[in-house]
């Protein structure tokens, strides 16, 4: 197969890049994701919802989860696939 001509390397993130206990406060980024998909969630019915308090949503790795959760919802071949 041929290497493609616009490939970009991105390097590997540093060990401590992703802590599953650090306080979803000190990661905007990732808060606003869960943030976004809590309200998307709100829209679903009843019976299409993760049942997780958001509340309960309140570290690095309990946001992982929660977005693990609901990108199984949104693309539910891909999830029951393990890939494309």
């Amino acid at each position: 197969m041929a290497t493609p001509s616009n490939l970009i390397r991105v390097p590997k993130p540093s060990r401590g890049s992703f802590n599953m206990q650090r306080p979803l406060a000190k990661n905007s980024l990732l808060l606003n994701q869960v943030k976004h998909l809590q309200e998307l969630e709100k829209t679903f019915p009843p019976e299409k919802r993760t049942g997780t308090d958001p509340k309960s949503v309140t570290t690095e790795g309990s946001a992982a989860e929660y977005i693990r959760k609901m990108t199984a919802i949104l693309h539910p071949k891909v999830a029951k696939s393990g890939g494309r």
